[in-house]
């Protein structure tokens, strides 16, 4: 559990100001509510105005069952016209049961479903956090404690101090477009950046954060890239090295990782994020993606989907892969 000195830190982090109107999102049980009202009062501690909203897989179950024509229609969503954050507040994984609906009922709910979360991400800002759980444990594959221990680590750091590595590096990196990344004895990847944006992550997108990324070409990253530890999808996999061809992870040394390719959803297998990270509370790698990727003093290259960050690659998955190296601008 975050306490409250954490949750203050976390919602100034966040950027909010006077007089916005921030919907609080918690995703989790009855007895967890406790959570959701300390980010509600250290809102309002900062002259905004919080609203919370209950989302429990139980609730949504039952009321997907039974909506029927004209529930939340044009007057629910009007509700949401003035909102100026959206702090997605996780401490069960996010989402809408569907199993067991009538085909009447799906209908509705797909429709209910991609209207809201498409009101979400419409709003100027949008930031999710996560927040100690035993579900949330489960799903990271730790044991609670340590899954605990490893967040508050990640989320009770200096952000003004991480926003401004994150800057500092940028202004580094500056118009350069080309990189190549030195790792193991004697491998190399370079990857094209030309006309696309660095973003950064310092607070305002994603808790824990403390990164800086980019979508490379599509077709231009070429090459192989060593990674002493790898996980794939929560599994360690040891040491594995991956060659990519005009920007497609083709093959690897380790067999276990070319069962994973093979099994990639169409578009999977494309290389479609640099990221470096920025984060001094995450020192080693657990397997957990969240933390792994914030990680300082490593880089991280994804594969999947990356049009939602100026890419053009659409798919099913989003799979970061953590490592140390020499990152070489150019």
């Amino acid at each position: 559990m975050f306490d409250r000195k954490l949750v203050k830190k976390l919602v100034n982090a966040v950027g909010i100001k006077k007089d916005d109107l921030v919907l609080l999102q918690f995703w989790g049980n009855d007895d967890q509510l406790e959570t959701v009202h300390n980010f509600s009062y250290e809102v309002a501690a900062l002259g905004a105005t919080p609203v919370e909203l209950h989302q429990s897989l139980e609730k949504n179950r039952n009321i997907l069952s039974a909506m029927k024509e004209g529930c939340y229609n044009d007057k629910f969503f009007s509700m949401f016209d003035k909102v100026d954050v959206v702090l997605d507040i996780m401490m069960t994984r996010p989402g809408f049961p569907g199993k067991g609906l009538e085909e009447e009922q799906i209908a509705l709910a797909n429709q209910y479903i991609g209207r809201y979360f498409g009101m979400l991400v419409s709003k100027p800002k949008m930031v999710q956090i996560r927040i100690p759980s035993k579900d949330n444990a489960a799903d990271a594959g730790m044991e609670e404690k340590e899954f605990e221990e490893r967040l508050i680590k990640a989320c009770d750091i200096d952000y003004e101090a991480v926003k401004k590595a994150c800057e500092d590096k940028l202004k580094e990196i500056g118009t350069k477009t080309q990189v190549s990344i030195h790792t193991g004895a004697d491998c190399i990847l370079t990857l094209d950046l030309t006309g696309r944006e660095w973003e950064k992550d310092a607070g305002d997108g994603d808790l824990p954060c403390g990164e800086i990324c980019i979508a490379p070409l599509e077709n231009k990253t070429n090459g192989t890239v060593y990674f002493e530890q790898l996980f794939a999808d929560g599994e360690d996999m040891g040491a594995v090295t991956i060659t990519v061809e005009n920007g497609i992870a083709i093959t690897s040394d380790s067999e276990a990782f070319n069962g994973f390719l093979a099994e990639l959803p169409p578009n999977g297998n494309v290389v479609c994020e640099l990221g470096i990270g920025m984060n001094p509370g995450v020192t080693d790698l657990c397997g957990c993606e969240v933390l792994d990727e914030k990680m300082i003093g490593t880089f991280h290259i994804a594969l999947g989907k990356n049009d939602m960050f100026g890419g053009t690659n659409d798919s099913l998955v989003h799979l970061d892969f953590v490592g140390h190296g020499e990152v070489i601008f150019s």
